[in-house]
């Protein structure tokens, strides 16, 4: 295999800095459209960008297989040495001070409604105060979301545990418990002076609402009678939205536990009642998560103080 020549790579201004972000992240994606959508470009600039490639280095750099495309030789042999050369580049403005006020950037998260309901409704106007160029997107959390993040698609995440891969940072938010929510007209109100732990006990003859969080791999049932040794409800309802126990309380007359912060952020809107539950083993603690390749980059370091500040 003939070795690539690193010199003839372009960088010769930031136009061609911009051409090598795209060429690795064409070669990551194998594939023209996501590799626009990672560096927020139309699809017919993507396709621009990838020919002006294909005729520099004279070489399809992605041929059709059977299940999308593979990478030619060529650009097997280019990718990590893009990776090195953009690595030491990005090393040289690691020092240049992030200004919000005049920067365009849009941060890239992945959390629950859960996360999107406590934390970030509520950060979008601190962030249009900083920046009138800032932005948030926000994906829903998923089974590839550490793999994304990884990959350079995701700028960081909201998360609740501790079990995380080499290479990933956290930082704790706030720690949160639970609540019961119910119907403001409804019979477990009669009990609503009782210790969490004996109201939650009156709570199982009544149908319930339970939320289905993701894993890495799937959803789980959050259970936090069974966390708590008490027999488990009829769930009449399961659904992987936190927020839809409010709707259900309401209008479908069942009782729902949920994260409090999201039970009080909803419960303006909606004719329910919620109930703190003090009980130390449903406290979690809730928690900013990054990748490495993220952890030096001013504007995420920026943007990290300011979500822990309106968090605490």
């Amino acid at each position: 295999m003939q070795k690539v020549d690193t010199k003839n790579l372009p960088l010769h201004d930031q136009r061609d800095l911009n051409q090598l972000h795209f060429l690795r992240a064409l070669l990551e994606q194998a594939s023209v459209t996501r590799a626009g959508e990672q560096l927020g470009m139309s699809q017919p600039a993507a396709s621009r960008a990838t020919a002006r490639l294909r005729s520099q280095f004279d070489d399809p750099l992605l041929v059709r297989s059977g299940r999308g495309y593979l990478l030619t030789p060529m650009a097997i042999q280019l990718l990590p040495q893009l990776r090195d050369i953009l690595g030491r580049t990005d090393a040289l403005f690691e020092q240049v001070q992030f200004n919000p006020a005049s920067a365009r950037r849009t941060f890239q998260m992945a959390t629950t409604d859960y996360g999107m309901s406590a934390i970030l409704l509520g950060l979008i106007p601190h962030l249009q105060q900083q920046g009138p160029q800032l932005s948030l997107r926000v994906d829903a959390w998923g089974s590839q979301t550490l793999e994304r993040m990884e990959r350079g698609e995701l700028d960081a995440a909201l998360y609740v545990g501790s079990d995380l891969p080499p290479d990933f940072h956290r930082r704790k938010l706030f720690t949160d418990g639970y609540a019961l929510v119910c119907a403001a007209n409804h019979p477990l109100l009669q009990h609503a002076s009782l210790p969490a732990r004996a109201l939650l006990e009156q709570a199982t003859s009544y149908p319930q609402f339970a939320a289905r969080y993701p894993l890495r791999h799937g959803y789980a049932t959050d259970d936090v009678y069974t966390e708590l040794g008490l027999a488990r409800p009829f769930i009449t309802l399961e659904a992987p939205y936190f927020y839809v126990g409010n709707f259900a309380a309401e209008y479908g007359n069942v009782v729902a536990v949920v994260p409090e912060r999201a039970a009080r952020a909803w419960q303006a809107n909606h004719a329910i009642s919620v109930i703190s539950l003090d009980i130390a083993e449903l406290a979690f603690d809730y928690c900013l998560i990054w990748h490495e390749s993220r952890h030096r980059d001013p504007a995420m370091k920026w943007f990290r103080e300011l979500l822990v500040s309106k968090c605490q």
